[in-house]
């Protein structure tokens, strides 16, 4: 049940920093339930972006939210993965994204642009009713009081605004999480720089040994020492994405950049040394990437919630992702799925301290073990050259060769707990085994049932 279509017995003035994908997806599921909702987005939706992969988990919400044919129109099924020597281009071993394995998720996996992600969100929150602000930025957050519980903030034009709950879904350096966690943040290289790259499925076509990518319905992976290459399809094949992941300073690149994504770095300054011809062609084929530093926070996000529980982190504000990972926006999705749930049953203002802390409860661990999942993918397929990386070599070609059920049984129980997962049914199960007891608890009269007590007689004596 990827939304709920239920209004809140108690609708809630709802501020929202951030415009992303997290931001839009919670302003549309909160919108629906009835709450008011106002988001604040420093840009507008006119930024540099590139590919996501949208796992079942993420598809089936979409599609719940727009349907199979608005799907259809910005995305393409990936019916599988090759994987390449880095070097010479040779290939590998296959990953078969199994129709009959997909059928069981409920979902498919798919390929699609950012902007068109980001774009299908803001239609549906604007259409729910919720407000989009533009071109405002916030320069401070204020929590609430005892005496004026709700937070406000202020912004860049010195305007206050005040509601009674603030999401930060303001991504990696989130001035919301500063709040919430009342320290500074403090954020460490964690070893890994990734460079993203679009260019028109036009010019791919006019290249001989480039036109079958642009045209497929796959997402290549080329691997090598310290390095490794992956792309796809997005806007319906009309364009095609791809990420440089770059390793520890090993592979002749300097480890630098920002932990964001608003970092145009020159193509040329990318070192390709050890690319493949083709994928060298592919890389120059547009003039600027999107430098991004993946960080790593070692004393961690432990509180997603303020202090005064009013103020709550959401997407890379709760749990930085990894960059380049195949999940982080079915992540930011999914939180904003599970949180719009909770307050879709909302009737007093006593039950927010509940509904929040059984937002990070059935979030954070997930969250963690998912993004723990995108770094061992990427780090499998940058193996130095050595005998780790042949005994990869060898288990995919095993793979790709000796193809059966048993392997098709293995692979669904190794991606069925992600892929299965379904957000609003798990917001539901906690109200239904949980959340709705603590209600019916506050209503019942407080009244004391002496009909075991046992009468004890004293006789005077």
């Amino acid at each position: 049940m990827p939304a709920v279509d239920r209004i809140a017995a108690l609708p809630l003035d709802f501020l929202v920093i951030g415009g992303g994908i997290g931001g839009l997806a919670v302003a549309y599921v909160l919108s629906k339930s009835g709450h008011r909702v106002r988001v604040l987005e420093k840009r507008d939706l006119n930024v540099p972006g590139g590919g996501h992969r949208v796992p079942p988990n993420l598809s089936k919400i979409l599609r719940h939210w727009v349907g199979e044919e608005e799907l259809r129109k910005v995305s393409t099924r990936c019916v599988g993965t090759p994987f390449h020597h880095l070097r010479t281009g040779n290939l590998v071993g296959y990953l078969h994204w199994k129709p009959a394995v997909m059928a069981e998720t409920g979902g498919e996996f798919l390929m699609m642009h950012h902007d068109d992600i980001v774009r299908m969100l803001y239609r549906l929150a604007t259409e729910a009713g919720a407000q989009i602000d533009f071109h405002t930025e916030v320069t401070s957050i204020q929590q609430g009081t005892d005496r004026f519980p709700n937070p406000s903030v202020t912004l860049a034009n010195g305007d206050v605004l005040t509601a009674d709950m603030i999401i930060g879904a303001d991504g990696y350096r989130s001035k919301v999480r500063e709040v919430v966690l009342e320290e500074e943040d403090v954020a460490k290289p964690g070893g890994m720089t990734l460079y993203t790259g679009v260019v028109k499925a036009e010019d791919m076509l006019k290249d001989p040994e480039l036109r079958p990518y642009a045209l497929s319905d796959e997402w290549p992976i080329w691997m090598g020492p310290h390095r490794s290459v992956c792309g796809h399809p997005v806007r319906a094949k009309k364009e095609f994405f791809f990420h440089v992941y770059s390793w520890n300073g090993l592979d002749g690149q300097e480890q630098a950049g920002e932990e964001s994504w608003e970092e145009l770095f020159p193509t040329e300054k990318l070192n390709l040394d050890g690319h493949g011809p083709k994928v060298q062609r592919l890389i120059k084929m547009t003039p600027h990437l999107i430098r991004t530093r993946f960080m790593t926070r070692p004393g961690g996000i432990d509180d997603w919630v303020d202090s005064t529980g009013r103020i709550v982190l959401l997407g890379d504000a709760a749990h930085p992702s990894f960059p380049g990972g195949s999940h982080p926006a079915a992540m930011a999705v999914e939180d904003a799925v599970v949180l719009g749930s909770l307050f879709s049953h909302l009737r007093t203002l006593d039950q927010i301290p509940s509904f929040t802390s059984a937002y990070q409860e059935l979030r954070e661990r997930r969250c963690e073990l998912v993004k723990l999942a995108d770094i061992a993918n990427a780090q499998m397929v940058a193996m130095p050259d050595g005998p780790h990386a042949q005994a990869r070599d060898e288990d995919m070609r095993r793979r790709k060769d000796e193809w059966d059920e048993g392997t098709l049984k293995a692979q669904f129980e190794e991606i069925a707990e992600i892929f299965l997962y379904d957000a609003g049914d798990a917001a539901e199960e906690w109200w239904v085994n949980w959340g709705r007891f603590s209600e019916i608890a506050r209503e019942q009269p407080h009244v004391v049932d002496f009909s075991n007590f046992t009468t004890v007689t004293v006789s005077e004596e």
